[in-house]
């Protein structure tokens, strides 16, 4: 009896959790394109990053991704602490709903659901529609586990010693409460799902092992122990990170201290919203959604004052700690879509240092004076850019190994290889800058004939990269594949200036310092050219 009882419980729980997982995937997926628009709307005031964060967590199913993503922003310095804790309010209210999707009453058709959206899921061939299958599956197979931990939960309400446990922590009293709540709390931080705990409260109810007030402070505990998931996220993370961390512990706890303070009249405003005696689960869906939104409503006001406590009591960075380039951070990879367009943007930026490199080279290549002002500035420009492709491959790379679509991959792998083009284009403009600078420190001169000729292959060089980046930041086809036609005529410019240099080379004396030297320019800007040619090939499919 007993192992057929723990058999079902640990069977049921495990394809809960399971089913959560490949929804709340499913639906991150499905959510992509809208994920997307996220970074544009944080940068705004905290009543919009409460709407995104109830927004984001009601897509993805789950406060725990939305809460480390948060922190993930908040590590890349995406997000300020205030507007992260606008956020996080707004994510304790869109967790909320996945109560409200167990109050639907069809366990017994969750086997069906899920075996349907299986086998139907390898029959498609689109993307969108396996997604849409195993979103499907994962939902059938929440409640399936919610039946069977159901069934398995039948017997124990005439087994006294079960009773008797589960008596020992009932809200009967404030010690009860908090007892109750500690249970919920220290299940949740096991478990790392509020939902799969919220599960199994309604599941423990609805069987008449616990009462009603025993399952609504088991859920504030609830609000405790999902918290666990963040203050892991930000181990090894910034101060602002671990503050944003603190934070959703801090108000939580708050929360549930207050309500907890209050308990008797808390039930009984719940039970006037909500008659727990006609439809229990849509009772304990009701505690959990209203502690949330009045513990939202309740801080609101105090968002800043939080964050100046925080930033009080955890000390900042320490001076020696090295900033990110990017805005991107592991923790961000919960949320692949929202990588691949910050990526983007990390690119971009990387054009326009690229841009100014280039601007910098051609001073230099003309007068000695500029050459010696900007080396050491287009160094540190390449310095940082060799940054930006270490941080972009990192998280990029992580994110491949995860279940990303086809669009989202292929957009990865062309935004890691267009990163890598363009950090080794910045090593190919250091080159020519640093024989530039090796001929002058040997008092080489160029001649005014080689000056133009350089000038010239630079200016062309320096136009289709301009071509290039506009192409990538608009991701048309047609914009690199006009763009050949410069490649081309590049080519020919540099076979003809190759082609005139070795004849000098024949018909007169030079120093042979001053023979390799512009030869390595001129084959250092050609290299650059096969590089944005690359790109091309990338992008235009040749």
């Amino acid at each position: 009896m007993y192992l057929e009882i723990l058999f079902k419980v640990v069977g049921g729980l495990g394809l809960f959790l399971y089913g959560m997982d490949n929804m709340s995937k499913g639906m991150q997926k499905l959510a992509g394109q809208r994920l997307k628009k996220i970074l544009a709307a944080l940068t705004t005031n905290r009543f919009i990053a409460i709407v995104m964060g109830i927004f984001v967590t009601a897509l993805v199913q789950s406060s725990s991704v939305s809460t480390v993503m948060t922190i993930g922003f908040v590590n890349a310095s995406l997000l300020t602490l205030k507007q992260a804790l606008g956020v996080i309010l707004g994510a304790n209210i869109g967790t909320t709903i996945t109560g409200w999707i167990l109050v639907l009453k069809i366990g017994k058709y969750g086997l069906p659901m899920a075996g349907a959206a299986a086998v139907s899921q390898m029959f498609m061939k689109s993307d969108k529609a396996r997604t849409r299958a195993l979103t499907i599956m994962g939902l059938g197979l929440i409640f399936f586990g919610l039946e069977l931990m159901s069934d398995g939960l039948k017997p124990v309400r005439t087994m006294p010693e079960f009773v008797e446990l589960f008596h020992a922590f009932s809200a009967n009293s404030y010690l009860g409460v908090l007892k109750a709540a500690a249970v919920g709390a220290l299940l949740t931080a096991v478990v790392q799902s509020s939902s799969a705990t919220l599960g199994i409260t309604i599941t423990l109810a609805v069987q008449g092992l616990i009462d009603y007030p025993t399952a609504v402070a088991l859920v504030l505990g609830e609000n405790v122990g999902t918290t666990i998931t963040a203050l892991l996220a930000s181990l090894g993370a910034n101060a602002n990170a671990k503050r944003a961390a603190y934070a959703h512990t801090i108000i939580n706890v708050v929360g549930v201290l207050w309500a907890t303070s209050i308990f008797t009249y808390y039930l009984a405003f719940l039970e006037d919203m909500m008659d727990p005696v006609n439809n229990l689960t849509a009772a304990i869906a009701t505690a959990h959604t209203m502690f949330n939104v009045l513990n939202v409503l309740l801080f609101v006001p105090f968002i800043g004052y939080v964050a100046d406590f925080l930033c009080k009591v955890v000390k900042d960075d320490a001076p020696s700690v090295k900033g990110r380039v990017t805005h991107l951070d592991n923790l961000m990879t919960e949320t692949p879509a929202v990588v691949v367009e910050q990526t983007k943007t990390e690119v971009i930026e990387m054009g326009i240092s690229i841009k100014k490199i280039f601007k910098k080279l051609k001073e230099s290549v003309n007068s000695t004076e500029a050459l010696n002002i900007n080396l050491p500035e287009i160094e540190a420009l390449e310095d940082r850019l060799d940054l930006f492709q270490k941080e972009i491959s990192d998280v990029n790379f992580r994110i491949l190994t995860t279940d990303l679509d086809s669009e989202n991959t292929e957009e990865t792998r062309e935004n890691i290889q267009t990163c890598d083009e363009y950090e080794t284009i910045s090593d190919y403009l250091l080159r020519i800058a640093k024989t530039l600078k090796k001929l002058e420190d040997h008092e080489i001169s160029l001649s005014d004939h080689k000056k133009n000729t350089l000038t010239n292959l630079h200016s062309n060089i320096e136009s289709l990269f301009d071509d290039i980046d506009l192409a990538y930041q608009q991701r048309d086809r047609e914009l690199f594949v006009a763009a050949i036609k410069k490649c081309n005529f590049i080519k020919d410019e540099y076979k003809k200036a190759r082609a005139e240099h070795l004849e000098h080379i024949t018909n007169s004396v030079m120093p042979a310092m001053l023979s390799t030297g512009y030869m390595d320019i001129l084959n250092n800007y050609r290299r650059i050219k096969d590089h944005l040619y690359n790109i091309i090939e990338i992008f235009a499919k040749l």
